[in-house]
């Protein structure tokens, strides 16, 4: 990576957490997320989305880690949920996001997990009864 790219990825994480923070929920909801990362897509053209897609997949799935890791050592430190953020939307973002960086899914199978991945993601459709 040269050092423009390398002061593009700071500048990414540097907008990333002050999103972060701003948002206040611990991590920036993902069309904020996907939109930097357009932005800067943009700005400095091909080849860096993947690698953007790649960064943050990494940071959705060590969030995740980390509240696990917390859980398993700690214990339930919250009344009415053992995890203070969404460990599983979490893990089906990392995965979503990674399996973009590649490309899209590799076969048949990667693209039906990809794809229930999205929709769980995405919510219940209009049509689609809740429980």
């Amino acid at each position: 990576m040269n050092s423009f790219e390398q002061s593009v990825a700071d500048a990414v994480e540097g907008a990333r957490y002050a999103l972060d923070h701003k948002v206040g929920l611990g991590s920036i909801r993902q069309i904020e997320r996907d939109d930097l990362a357009m932005l800067i897509e943009a700005a400095v053209g091909p080849g860096v989305e993947a690698r953007s897609k790649a960064s943050m997949a990494a940071t959705r799935a060590s969030e995740a880690v980390y509240e696990l890791l917390k859980f398993a050592r700690e214990g339930n430190q919250m009344a009415t949920t053992a995890f203070a953020i969404s460990v599983a939307e979490n893990l089906a973002d990392a995965i979503r996001l990674s399996i973009d960086a590649q490309g899209g899914p590799e076969d048949e199978d990667e693209a039906q997990f990809y794809a229930a991945v999205t929709r769980y993601l995405d919510g219940p459709t209009d049509t689609e009864v809740q429980p």
